[in-house]
């Protein structure tokens, strides 16, 4: 199931403050809209995928522990 988080959610799972919180939900629905999820440009839409705002950040967010992993690509564990 896909995990969808606003603009309080972010707040407590990354620890940022209110307008970087929004400004994050706004990249994400550009990039949803780039995308092809064209309900997304509707304003009042205040809610995106976990997904979409762990691939702005590089970092894997846990909600279900407040946790943030981070998320190392290309990278190999000898």
């Amino acid at each position: 199931m896909i995990q969808i988080v606003d603009k309080i959610e972010l707040m407590i799972l990354t620890g940022y403050t209110d307008a970087q919180a929004s400004k994050l939900i706004r990249k994400a629905k550009q990039k949803l809209l780039q995308d092809g999820f064209e309900w997304y440009g509707n304003k009042k839409v205040g809610r995106v995928p976990l997904k979409t705002i762990e691939d702005i950040l590089g970092v894997e967010l846990s909600a279900k522990h407040d946790i943030i992993n981070p998320v190392l690509e290309d990278t190999v564990n000898e």
